[in-house]
């Protein structure tokens, strides 16, 4: 077993609204076509990531209040731009003392050609980790649904990185990244990575990284490359996230020294909380539509469970979104208290 002394939750499906959100940051920035290695540059901007949330916050089957698949959206737009660029996006988490941990993301892939969605832990471009899916490389025909498992590290970058087989393998998926949400995770502990999809093991790579603090990146991007992103889309392509769960170990020395602190007892009652492997969304009846059975997307998290979070800094909104502050919250035992700041260090966390 791992145990992590931090966590980072969000619910993408009922957030209410991104740039509000201090957990994360829309990224504004141009990688020209040489950068990017390809015949297109990418313009990564804000307002391809916007928000389809579900109103309702009992209800987990959607669609979002824009219509279709909910939770954050990250679109590439169609064609290029008059000068040469495509319109992609990208989301970065705030923290960046993300050390060995399993971070987790529900998605649902777009279905139209041309594109590279990712989900990665990254520090700099030699030391990153990365799950990555090229719409290019969903074959429905025959069932073949390819996903890139990307471990970069000075080794490989001193090799021309993406050697085959050692830092990089490519992995059959047990789904169909497009048909629903589905989670991808990746373990990255001392000695190893582990990718799942689903829960389902993938893939796994020896880690050579040495232990730096890294950030987690959401994104979908493509730069006309038919090696690897293809495209651009033709139309509008959305990269549709329900969720981020991140349980992890600190590298800022006062998060650290506040757990030792806290946790002096690990075997204490209630001082280690088992985190649940991905369940499989079973399929609901939902009579807006006409009865149709439609996936619920409901899932566990900490930050809403008593006395499970204790000293973690949670975001959420308080009463109406639309005319309510947002606030940090800290949960003591069942007691919910508001306050006005970070609040650090959290409870710990078994895998």
């Amino acid at each position: 077993p791992y145990v992590w002394t931090d966590l980072l939750e969000t619910d993408f499906l009922h957030l209410d609204d991104i740039a509000k959100d201090t957990d994360w940051q829309r990224q504004n920035y141009s990688v020209a076509p040489e950068a990017a290695r390809g015949p297109f540059g990418i313009r990564f901007v804000s307002d391809n990531v916007k928000l389809n949330r579900i109103n309702n916050p009992m209800n987990w089957t959607g669609p979002g209040e824009l219509g279709g698949d909910p939770g954050l959206q990250l679109t590439v737009g169609a064609g290029v731009t008059p000068d040469g660029f495509t319109r992609s996006a990208q989301l970065n988490s705030a923290r960046q003392d993300m050390l060995w941990g399993s971070y987790r993301a529900l998605l649902k892939l777009p279905s139209v050609s041309g594109t590279c969605s990712a989900f990665f832990w990254y520090f700099n471009d030699s030391q990153e980790i990365d799950m990555e899916l090229l719409s290019s490389q969903f074959n429905r025909n025959n069932n073949t649904f390819l996903i890139n498992l990307v471990h970069q590290s000075p080794q490989s970058a001193a090799q021309g990185f993406s050697v085959v087989g050692k830092d990089y393998n490519i992995a059959s998926l047990p789904f169909d990244p497009t048909s629903g949400f589905h989670e991808y995770r990746i373990d990255y502990l001392p000695d190893k990575i582990l990718f799942y999809g689903d829960g389902e093991a993938i893939g796994i790579m020896n880690s050579t990284v040495s232990p730096q603090p890294g950030h987690l990146i959401l994104t979908q991007w493509s730069n006309g490359d038919a090696g690897w992103s293809a495209g651009p889309p033709l139309e509008p392509a959305v990269l549709s996230v329900g969720y981020v769960k991140a349980y992890f170990n600190s590298s800022n020395p006062v998060r650290q020294a506040d757990a030792s602190r806290r946790c002096n007892n690990p075997v204490e009652a209630g001082a280690i909380c088992d985190i649940e492997d991905y369940k499989t969304s079973i399929n609901i009846t939902n009579p807006a539509i006409n009865d149709l059975p439609v996936p619920g997307l409901n899932s566990v998290f900490f930050y809403n469970q008593p006395n499970m979070t204790t000293n973690q800094t949670v975001y959420g909104s308080a009463g109406n979104p639309e005319t309510q502050p947002h606030v940090w919250y800290l949960l003591v035992g069942g007691l919910v208290v508001s306050i006005g700041k970070l609040v650090s260090i959290g409870e710990l966390l078994l895998i």
